[in-house]
């Protein structure tokens, strides 16, 4: 696994709608392996050898969580809101870095502290409503000075590192193991297959940038790389999030309850037997939470073969994750007889 490049990934700043430096990774890196790219009126960027009619789509979000400011106050203090589905409980006294036309500013996020808060206060969860971003400003004044403006992207400074034997850890697994996982796909590539980072997942029910983009191509088939919820750690039972890291790629056939897509039972059936072909082992998901961009592909053009494809990641949707280098080479191994045989 070439490890430089994910850490690449992981760490570059990539909240939704500002994918900017994530997309310039994935174009440089498609170009590296021979192939054609474009970048679309909505920010996705396309990779492609050769394409015609009804090509079949992998597409792996590029955008993470993160914050956005939208108020300064008079001492210079930073109000935010969230981008994306992110626990309240995972903010308190998180660094932070805010992305300014100047370059980068660093800065911490504060609350009341619970020194001076009511017994009943200290037993309820903080709002993020009630937290702020310090960046040591002295004023109003001061903290535009530095660039900070309204609607300035906050994001987590998160360093990937190797944990474990065959660990990592890092900012953004989600998704930026389904950015490196299409990027291995790159090699080799079969004709009229598009390898897509997409925009605006995290920011929508459904993805926005896939939908936007399958719409146009109106794809065959469309599979969604992506990661899944591991709950192979204490506090979870197997009932709860079956899925565990080092078992395998991991097949959605159900999203956000139903209300998200629910896989072509053809297309599941054909994945099925790609993965005992390729001996890769399989992990089975039916989750009532989060969706993938499949679910926002599925019901367009009068209906697109949707799925998703996922590797198991610990704490996503928050300021780090966990993920098994075993899991996505099997991810890479499957989806390459996939391809070749769809």
């Amino acid at each position: 696994m070439d490890y430089d490049l994910m850490a690449r990934l992981s760490e570059a700043d990539g909240v939704s709608s500002q994918e900017g430096e994530v997309a310039s990774i994935l174009e440089n890196e498609f170009k590296k392996r021979g192939l054609k790219t474009e970048v679309d009126n909505f920010g996705n960027v396309l990779a492609y050898k050769s394409v015609g009619k009804n090509p079949l789509i992998l597409g792996a979000h590029m955008d993470e969580i993160g914050l956005m400011v939208k108020h300064i106050d008079e001492k210079g203090f930073l109000r935010f809101i969230k981008i994306g589905g992110i626990d309240d409980r995972t903010l308190v006294n998180q660094q932070v870095v805010i992305r300014t036309q100047k370059g980068l500013l660093k800065g911490v996020i504060g609350m009341k502290p619970p020194h001076i808060m009511k017994e009943e206060e200290r037993k309820c969860v903080v709002g993020h409503t009630s937290m702020f971003i310090d960046i040591g400003a002295e004023n109003e004044k001061d903290a535009l000075a530095m660039g900070v403006e309204i609607g300035s992207a906050v994001s987590f400074p998160t360093l990937f590192f190797r944990m474990g034997k065959k660990l990592m850890c890092g900012k953004a697994l989600d998704n930026r193991i389904g950015c490196y996982i299409i990027l291995e796909l790159a090699r080799n590539l079969p004709d009229n297959v598009i390898l897509m980072g997409t925009s605006q997942e995290e920011v929508s029910v459904f993805g926005k940038g896939a939908m936007t983009a399958s719409y146009r191509l109106e794809p065959r088939a469309f599979i969604a790389v992506d990661t899944s919820v591991a709950g192979d750690h204490p506090e979870l039972k197997p009932d709860d999030a079956p899925l565990a890291l080092g078992k395998g790629p991991c097949i959605a056939l159900v999203e956000a309850g139903a209300r998200g897509n629910v896989a072509d039972r053809k297309l599941a059936q054909g994945i099925f037997q790609f993965a005992k072909k390729a001996k890769v082992p399989i992990q089975i998901e039916v989750f009532d939470g989060g969706a993938t961009d499949a679910s926002s592909v599925y019901n367009l053009r009068g209906g697109i073969p949707s799925i998703a494809v996922g590797v198991a990641t610990r704490y996503i949707h928050s300021s780090v994750g966990v993920a098994h280098e075993e899991d996505v080479e099997s991810t890479i191994k499957l989806l390459r007889v996939a391809i070749g045989s769809l």
